[in-house]
């Protein structure tokens, strides 16, 4: 990711000597849509699908260590 108010040039977490898995700083797909939302000023847990009821699991938290 680039732009956007996030730092620049960073690596963030470790992975194993393969590249594989992530060791250190694990984060999910939700992480990262919440941590999008939020540099767009939108509330991570406000959208939602008209009839589906979303779980507390499915919101994801902000990557604070990558926003500048």
């Amino acid at each position: 990711m680039a732009g956007g108010g996030l730092k620049g040039g960073i690596a963030h977490g470790k992975t194993d000597e393969l590249g594989f898995h992530a060791i250190e700083d694990r984060h999910y797909v939700t992480d990262v849509h919440a941590t999008v939302l939020n540099q767009l000023g939108i509330e991570p847990q406000s959208p939602e699908i008209p009839g589906r009821k979303r779980l507390e699991l499915d919101y994801g938290k902000p990557i604070n260590e990558i926003i500048a």
